[in-house]
Order: C-alpha cells, then structure tokens, then sequence
C-alpha cells in the first residue's frame, strides 16, 4: 500500500487573500479578518471593542459597502453598523445578539495552470491513499479527481470522503483512495476540546 498526503490549496477555488504572490502579502488581511471575527463573536461589544472593529472594518477596505477586496460582511438581520455621510464606519449593536450575519473572505478562481500541476503531482505520487490538506468540499474533491486529475493520466480515484472542520476560511481535510481501500468510517472531531473545556482543538 502506498500512503501520500498532499497539501492542495484549495483547487477551484481560493480565498484571494491566500492567492497573492506570497504568503506574507496576504498574511496582514488574514490576521485583521481573523481580529474582526473575534470581535464580532463577543456576547458583549465594550466601547473600545466598537472602536477597534469600526477600525478593522476600515482597514479591510469596507467603510463604504460590506464587499471590502478581500473581505465580505454578510448582515442577514438585524443592526450591526452604520455609516455615516461624514464618513468612517460607527459600530451600533451592542453585543453578538443584536445582529445575524458573517465575515468571510472573498474567492477568486485558481487559474488552469495551476491545478493542472497540482493534478499531476497528484498524478506521480501514485498513492492507494491520499490525504489532502485545504480541500473547499467533497463535490470540488471529487470533481478535481474525476475530470483534471483523468485529463492529465491520472487514474480517479474511487473513494473520496471529506467532512467540514472549524476552519473559518473553509478548508478542509479529505481522504482519496483507490477500489480495493474502501473508507469505512470518517468521524468528524469539531466539537474536540482541550482538556480544561476552553477551546476548541
């Protein structure tokens, strides 16, 4: 049996501020977006939570519309900010209940290069089972699998199985394997906690 892991980096689709030049060019986004979705998750907003988010929202490039470059806000319901004609963005919910919505990186497609070269180190690694790192969904695994990694003579594989995970830029962790390694059984661990109860693993 020959085992392989392989880190695909998303394969249709990548968050944009993961799909710069470098790493350390989208690094800055990444960890405003992770600051403001912190905030955003508090049961109560203090004064200078407020202040800070209405500075990341800025920042993000959202003071005038939740569409930022690189970030969407997502507001379904209820009032989380208002943007006065002055300008600047003023935050009015006082807490977590007073809105439903979400902070999400935008995507942009990976050019066909790309996952073309991934499909062929896929395609050489020859493994009977294959995990792979930062996959968006099944359906994409499974479409990466049945037509980029075939048009590159590569062989499908048979089983693909992926389960969502607490990663908030929505990349996962899937397993492949050939006819004769069937996947019995995959168990999902996003409610795992450390061992004093106060966080997630």
């Amino acid at each position: 049996m020959r085992l392989a892991v392989y880190n695909v980096e998303n394969l249709f689709d990548r968050a944009k501020a993961m799909n710069l030049e470098t790493w350390e060019d989208g690094r800055p986004v990444l960890e405003k977006f992770a600051a403001l979705n912190a905030l955003l998750g508090e049961v109560t907003y203090t004064p200078a939570d407020r202040r800070k988010m209405a500075d990341l929202i800025v920042e993000l490039g959202m003071d005038k519309s939740d569409t930022g470059p690189f970030v969407i806000l997502r507001r379904n319901r209820g009032g989380l900010l208002k943007r006065p004609s002055t300008g600047g963005v003023e935050i009015t919910a006082s807490g977590r209940a007073d809105w439903v919505g979400s902070l999400e990186l935008r995507d942009e497609p990976i050019n066909e290069h790309a996952m073309r070269n991934t499909a062929r180190v896929i395609r050489d690694l020859k493994a009977d089972v294959l995990g792979v790192v930062e996959a968006e969904s099944r359906p994409v695994l499974k479409a990466f699998s049945d037509e980029i990694l075939a048009s590159v003579g590569g062989t499908p594989f048979r089983h693909v199985m992926l389960i969502d995970g607490n990663d908030e830029r929505g990349i996962d962790v899937g397993l492949m394997s050939g006819p004769q390694f069937p996947i019995g059984r995959m168990r999902s661990h996003v409610d795992d906690r450390l061992s004093d109860g106060s966080d997630r693993i």
